[in-house]
C-alpha cells in the first residue's frame, strides 16, 4: 500500500485513449471491446477494479460466460491485469498496455504546440 504522497502521478483518461484501445483491439471479439471500456473507466486509470464479473456482464448487457472468456484474452494479450484474488473471485486493473497508450497520450499533451521567435525587423530602429 502506498501513502498519498508516494503515489504515482494519475495518468489521464482521454477520448483519445479509449479511441487507440478500440483501434488496438479491433481484431478481438466485440464483446473484449465492452469489457475493456468498462475496466478503464470504471476507477482511476491503473487502479483495481474491485467489481465482479457478474457485476460487470449486468453493466455492458453480456453473459458471463463472455465476460470471462473476455478478460481471459485482454489478460493473455496485456489490455487486463489480475490484481489479486479473494478466495475464487478475480480483481483486475487495467493492464501494461492500456498504460503505455495513456502515458504516451500524457507525454504528447505536456509537448508545446509550437514555439514562437521574433526576429528584428530592417528599417525599425530597436530602443
Amino acid at each position: 500500500m502506498t501513502s498519498p504522497a508516494m503515489r504515482p502521478r494519475e495518468l489521464p483518461f482521454s477520448a483519445d485513449l479509449m479511441r487507440k484501445l478500440l483501434e488496438e483491439t479491433a481484431e478481438f471479439p466485440g464483446a473484449d471491446y465492452r469489457v475493456l471500456s468498462y475496466y478503464v473507466t470504471a476507477g482511476p486509470l491503473g487502479e483495481t477494479v474491485r467489481e465482479i464479473a457478474k457485476t460487470v456482464a449486468g453493466t455492458v448487457k453480456i453473459s458471463e460466460g463472455t465476460v470471462s472468456k473476455s478478460i481471459g484474452r485482454l489478460v493473455a494479450n496485456g489490455w487486463l491485469a489480475p490484481a489479486y484474488r479473494v478466495g475464487a473471485v478475480s480483481f483486475y486493473r487495467a493492464g501494461d498496455k492500456v498504460l503505455e497508450l495513456a502515458a504516451a497520450d500524457d507525454q504528447q499533451a505536456e509537448q508545446p504546440l509550437a514555439t514562437v521567435s521574433h526576429l528584428p525587423m530592417r528599417g525599425i530602429d530597436n530602443e
